[in-house]
């Protein structure tokens, strides 16, 4: 049987049913069946030209540096007290509280529990 437009294949009435349902779940296998091929060789293309214009430098071949006798001593990490800046940030939340209530002060209640220094590099805590 010859492969019908899907217009044609709905509004033809002297088909069976089946026969209509069956060339119908044809033609929507086959246009899934294009679209994944289309994207895989979409996939595909990318993948080479990534390898190609990829700057990642070559692997170069190991060198072993000399063995150390002595190690480096542990750099010292200075503890500073960041009790002014959390007095400072405190005092500020508090302002504009007062601020957003039409009062002097800010007569509501928020404690401030803990504050702890991140170790994810995100990009407030890693510019310099």
């Amino acid at each position: 049987m010859k492969m019908m437009s899907l217009p044609t294949l709905l509004t033809k009435s002297n088909l069976p049913f089946a026969e209509r349902a069956s060339e119908a779940l044809t033609m929507v296998v086959m246009g899934m069946v294009m679209v994944f091929l289309v994207l895989a060789i979409i996939m595909l293309v990318l993948m080479v030209m990534e390898r190609v214009f990829s700057k990642e430098p070559k692997a170069k071949p190991v060198v072993e540096a000399p063995k150390k006798t002595e190690s480096a001593p542990a750099p010292v990490v200075q503890v500073q007290d960041d009790g002014a800046v959390i007095a400072a940030i405190t005092a500020a939340i508090s302002a504009m509280l007062a601020a957003e209530n039409g009062t002097e002060t800010y007569e509501g209640g928020f404690r401030v529990v803990s504050f702890k220094r991140s170790t994810r590099n995100t990009p407030w805590n890693s510019a310099k």
